[in-house]
């Protein structure tokens, strides 16, 4: 999506919505219900009534979450170790993967919402502008260049575990 100058993709919402708030890729929408009625105002419908807004947001809430890929459990526990030691559990943490704050980052955004991590394997492609296409590209350059974290120095097999963890998540 082309959005005010920015380029967005659309989030994977299945299974990310309770717990997650704020939303919106900036953050700026505190509740689900605000981010529904920002975003159709924002692409030129007239909304929804309240009645309408609450039941697409207990949809949207009732999602199950995606099934994560089986990955060999000692390259998980080696990934889960790396993930902590890189600093990436100091904002994506807790049950959802996030701290529910915001973030300022390199890129087209003032600020960047951290986004939960859950059914990361299915979300593809990854950050708010999708510009990497695979969770590898994500950790072999694109966190670096969105200010994110200097994962670039990974080896193969770390770069590996890194990414058998996430997929689990």
């Amino acid at each position: 999506w082309r959005i005010d100058k920015h380029e967005l993709q659309t989030p994977l919402l299945a299974g990310r919505m309770v717990g997650t708030h704020p939303f919106k890729w900036d953050g700026t929408d505190a509740t689900l219900r605000d981010s529904l009625t920002s975003t159709m105002k924002r692409l030129g419908g007239t909304g929804l009534s309240k009645r309408e807004t609450d039941s697409l947001a207990a949809y949207l809430e009732a999602l199950p979450s995606v099934r994560t890929p089986h990955r060999d459990a000692s390259q998980v526990a080696r990934g889960r170790t790396l993930f902590e030691a890189e600093g990436c559990a100091g904002c994506h943490f807790g049950a959802s993967y996030t701290d529910q704050a915001r973030h300022k980052l390199s890129g087209t955004l003032r600020q960047s919402d951290t986004p939960s991590l859950l059914g990361l394997a299915a979300s593809a492609p990854y950050f708010h502008d999708g510009s990497a296409a695979t969770l590898e590209a994500l950790l072999r350059d694109r966190g670096a260049v969105h200010g994110m974290a200097d994962t670039a120095r990974l080896d193969d097999q770390q770069v590996a575990d890194l990414t058998a963890f996430l997929e689990t998540l």
